[in-house]
C-alpha cells in the first residue's frame, strides 16, 4: 500500500474535476461492451449485472435490483443467444445483487466466496421460505431447495474456463471483507469491480462492517488498478474505466483524512456524522451514505471491530405513508400512531403481491421486522385488503 500513503500526503489540495452527477438513466440499459460480452446497468444507479455468452452456456455476475429487473436481464440474455444461464456468479451478498438468483438457479450453479457460502449454509428458515417464494413462477421448482444446495464456493482466486472464454474470480483477503469479489475478463478486457468499484456514487459503507470497510476497499482497488481494464462495470452507477477506480481510491483517502482530522480536533462521533462532508465530490449521488460511512471510518481509525448491535424482533399493523427506490424503503404509520422508517430487502417474506415494487401508499400491512439503528429490517410483511 506504499503508494497509497504517498497519495495521502498530498490529497489535502486535491481537487475534483467540475461534471454532471453519474445517474443511469429512468430505464435499465443492456449494452454490447466486447464480443460475447454485454452489461446491464441498473435504471438510476441500481446494481448492474454482466454477461458472458459462450458456445457451452451464459455466465451472468449478479442478477439485479429486485424481481423485475431480473426477469428483464433474462429476458435480453434471450434475445441475443439461446444458450442457457450455466453460471451465476455473485460478487457481493446483499440482495439487489443475489435477489435475482433463485429465478435461475437451479439448474445454474453459483459460484462466490466460501465466507458467503458460510452465510447461505445458516440461513434462517425464514430467509428460505422467502428465497423459494421470490418468483411466483418458481415456488414449485424450487419447493425443496436451499439456496446452497447449487452453491460452489472459492477462498483465493478461481478461473471458469466455459466455451473458450476465460472469466478470473478475485478476491482480496481482508479481515473484514464479507466475501466480496470482482470478476475479470483478460480476453476481452471487462472488470465488475464487485463492492469496491462506483463511479460518481457515495459508497455504502457501515459501522457493522457488512459491507466492508474504506481500508478494504482500498486493499481491492489497490489489487484491481494493475489490471489495467478497458471497461469497468461498477457496482453501481454507469460503466466506467481504470482511472475511474483511481478516482475512488482518492476519494476514500479524502474520506479517511477528513474523518482522522476531525477526530484530532476532539470531536464527538455525532459530531462527525453531522459535520462530515465530501465537497470534493459533491455532485456524486447517494449523499444519505455519507454519515454512516463517516461512522464507519471512526471505527475503523480506532482499531475498533464491526459494531453489534442488540437487534429486538417486534411486530407492528398499520398503513404505508412513503414509499422510495420502488418499494425498498417505506415510511409506515402504526395503528398505535408511531412512524418508522423500514427496509425491504430481497429476503422479506412478501404475503397479499406478487413483490415490493407493488407496494402502494395507503396500503394496509402487518410486518414482522428487526429494530435496528438507521432503519428496521422487516422479516416478514403481509398486506392486507
Amino acid at each position: 500500500m506504499k503508494r497509497l500513503f504517498a497519495l495521502a500526503l498530498c490529497l489535502a489540495a486535491w481537487t475534483a474535476p467540475q461534471r454532471v452527477a453519474a445517474i443511469t438513466g429512468d430505464k435499465p440499459e443492456f449494452k454490447k461492451l466486447a464480443d460475447d460480452v454485454y452489461v446491464y446497468v441498473g435504471k438510476r444507479n441500481d446494481a448492474n449485472a454482466l454477461v458472458v455468452v459462450t458456445s457451452q452456456g451464459v455466465v451472468v455476475i449478479d442478477t439485479g435490483n429486485n424481481q423485475p429487473e431480473t426477469r428483464n436481464i433474462l429476458k435480453h440474455i434471450q434475445a441475443v443467444t439461446s444458450q442457457p444461464v450455466r453460471h451465476v456468479i455473485i460478487t457481493q451478498d446483499h440482495g439487489d445483487h443475489v435477489g435475482g438468483t433463485p429465478l435461475i438457479s437451479p439448474p445454474a450453479t453459483v459460484i462466490l466466496h466460501q465466507r458467503v457460502a458460510k452465510g447461505w449454509a445458516e440461513m434462517k428458515p425464514h430467509l428460505v421460505k422467502a428465497w423459494r417464494k421470490r418468483f411466483p413462477e418458481r415456488v414449485q421448482a424450487l419447493k425443496d431447495f436451499h439456496p446452497a444446495d447449487a452453491a460452489v464456493s472459492f477462498s483465493d482466486r478461481m478461473t471458469l474456463r466455459l466455451g473458450g472464454k476465460v472469466i478470473e474470480l478475485i478476491y482480496v483477503d481482508d479481515t473484514y471483507n464479507p466475501g466480496d469479489i470482482a470478476v475479470w475478463l483478460p480476453q476481452s478486457g471487462v472488470l465488475h469491480g464487485g463492492f469496491a468499484a462506483y463511479k460518481e456514487r457515495h459508497p455504502d459503507i457501515r459501522p457493522d462492517y457488512s459491507h466492508g470497510t474504506t481500508w478494504g476497499m482500498l486493499k481491492q482497488l489497490e489489487a484491481l488498478i494493475p489490471l489495467k481494464p478497458k471497461s469497468v462495470v461498477m457496482s453501481h452507477g454507469p460503466v466506467g474505466e481504470t482511472r475511474d477506480l483511481q478516482v475512488m481510491v482518492d476519494y476514500l483517502l479524502i474520506a479517511r483524512q477528513r474523518v482522522r482530522g476531525m477526530m484530532e480536533k476532539g470531536m464527538t462521533l455525532a459530531q462527525i456524522r453531522k459535520e462530515f462532508h465530501m465537497n470534493e465530490f459533491k455532485d456524486w449521488d447517494r449523499e444519505a451514505h455519507l454519515p454512516v460511512m463517516a461512522a464507519t471510518i471512526y471505527r475503523e481509525l480506532r482499531g475498533e471491530g464491526p459494531e453489534v448491535t442488540a437487534v429486538v424482533e417486534k411486530k407492528i399493523s398499520g398503513k404505508i405513508l412513503k414509499i422510495a427506490e420502488e418499494g425498498r424503503y417505506l415510511t409506515v404509520a402504526s395503528d398505535a400512531g408511531q412512524q418508522l422508517n423500514m427496509r425491504i430487502s430481497n429476503a422479506t417474506d412478501i404475503e397479499g403481491i406478487p413483490d415490493r415494487s407493488h407496494l402502494k401508499v395507503g396500503m394496509r400491512f402487518s410486518a414482522l421486522y428487526e429494530e435496528q439503528k438507521e432503519r428496521n429490517e422487516t422479516l416478514e410483511i403481509k398486506i392486507e385488503p
